[in-house]
């Protein structure tokens, strides 16, 4: 709301896109995860225990009374881990500054899994535009790093000023 009456002070209107990504937690990428805390520059000591803390897992599959056999898994954080919030936020914090750079005058923020666009321009159509260019870009990033959108929960919405009627 603080952004979007700000815009509305500049007498412009703004507009957001929320993208929801899809199996968040399950498809976090081992390498690129830690590719990415290196590049945010964290202390080695940490993105080692990240690499230790998502190696040698395995996972069986129950259905009713069966038990499949245990395999291997070497992608996704575990869901209900304390730290699994941290993983996924630090390992989605690339698309950000990809996005913002690729789409000028849009910016983003987030709550673990759920990303909103927002933008400014002088008509809907600029904001739109802007909007698409974004959700573009942010495909883009997803498609190289293994994250996915949920375009059923997607949803796009303009906010314009009320104007006065005048007598």
């Amino acid at each position: 709301m603080n952004r979007t009456q700000k815009v509305w002070s500049e007498r412009k209107v703004t507009g957001a896109l929320f993208m929801d990504v899809k199996s968040a937690f399950n498809n976090v990428n081992k390498a690129l995860l830690g590719k990415q805390m290196e590049e945010l520059g964290l202390e080695a000591n940490l993105i080692h225990w990240t690499m230790s803390f998502m190696s040698d897992r395995r996972v069986k599959l129950v259905l009713y009374v069966t038990v499949g056999e245990s395999n291997a898994v070497d992608i996704g954080v575990l869901q209900g881990s304390p730290v699994a919030p941290i993983l996924f936020v630090t390992y989605l914090s690339g698309i950000f500054d990809a996005v913002e750079k690729a789409a000028p005058g849009i910016s983003g923020l987030s709550f673990v899994n759920d990303i909103g666009w927002c933008a400014k321009g002088r008509n809907d159509g600029e904001v739109a535009e802007k909007l698409s260019e974004g959700a573009a870009a942010a495909m883009e990033w997803g498609r190289n790093n293994g994250v996915a959108f949920n375009q059923g929960k997607t949803e796009a919405a303009m906010f314009w000023r009320k104007k006065k009627r005048t007598r």
